[in-house]
């Protein structure tokens, strides 16, 4: 399932700039004190050597300006309203944050208080084979490497040969731990649509204290439906839970 929720309020919502950690813990709050929430923020859906939380994010969208406090340090000012959207394949999860989110008369962000004015399910798209995807949070793929005792790691391109499979082999992680089953005749392939490299929508954001290399921007890709309807609600690539791969499909 993927929802929208809006927000109101009668002053701007004031964040980091490298907000996404706000947001998450905004939805583990959320979740409440149940079984699943703590099994999901403590752990999550382990495959080998990798856990997976398996949701994710969007970036907040609404009328916004960057302002530089007296420190030098610079934050992302909101006006209400504005709103992201949430995504998992998990109907628990989606079920708990909106049915807590509707009970509260006030939701806090940052200490911030704000009125959630509307909670949309998003109708799902026709998943076909070809789509063109718009990322609404960047896209991340990486790996870890060794240089002597030194361990590193490598963030791609989606101009990269490695980048497609890489995301086709995180894919069917994923929807064995969903599904409990391996793909079918599994393929997955993302198209930029520029020849050259183009760094304009290359993102670095800091994650708690982690600078993380993503990739906005709009792509083509052919793929298996059934995997592509499972990265429109897990998302692609890594780091889903702290609010990277989330897309939509416009065409």
């Amino acid at each position: 399932m993927r929802i929208t929720l809006e927000f109101v309020g009668e002053k701007n919502l004031v964040l980091p700039i490298h907000y996404n950690y706000v947001v998450q813990g905004f939805l583990y709050d959320l979740m409440g004190d149940s079984d699943f929430a703590a099994f999901l923020h403590d752990e999550g859906f382990q495959y080998e050597k990798r856990k997976f939380k398996l949701f994710t994010f969007s970036r907040i969208e609404g009328e916004f300006k960057i302002l530089t406090d007296s420190k030098g340090q610079k934050k992302i000012s909101i006006k209400p309203p504005f709103k992201f959207t949430v995504a998992s394949p998990l109907d628990e999860f989606i079920f708990d944050i909106s049915k807590n989110a509707l009970k509260k008369e006030y939701c806090h962000f940052n200490g911030q208080k704000f009125i959630l004015n509307s909670l949309n399910i998003d109708n799902p798209p026709v998943f076909k084979n070809k789509a063109r995807i718009k990322f609404i949070s960047p896209v991340v793929m990486y790996t870890t490497l060794k240089d002597g005792d030194i361990k590193y790691t490598y963030y791609y391109s989606p101009w990269d040969e490695k980048f497609s499979p890489l995301l086709l082999n995180n894919l069917l992680k994923k929807y064995e731990l969903v599904y409990k089953i391996k793909a079918k005749d599994p393929y997955f392939k993302l198209y930029p649509l520029s020849e050259k490299e183009d760094r304009r929508y290359s993102k670095m954001i800091k994650y708690k204290n982690v600078y993380v290399k993503g990739w906005m921007g709009i792509y083509d890709v052919e793929s298996s439906p059934e995997l592509l309807e499972l990265a429109y609600y897990t998302g692609l690539g890594a780091k889903n839970s702290q609010g990277f791969g989330c897309f939509e499909i416009i065409g």
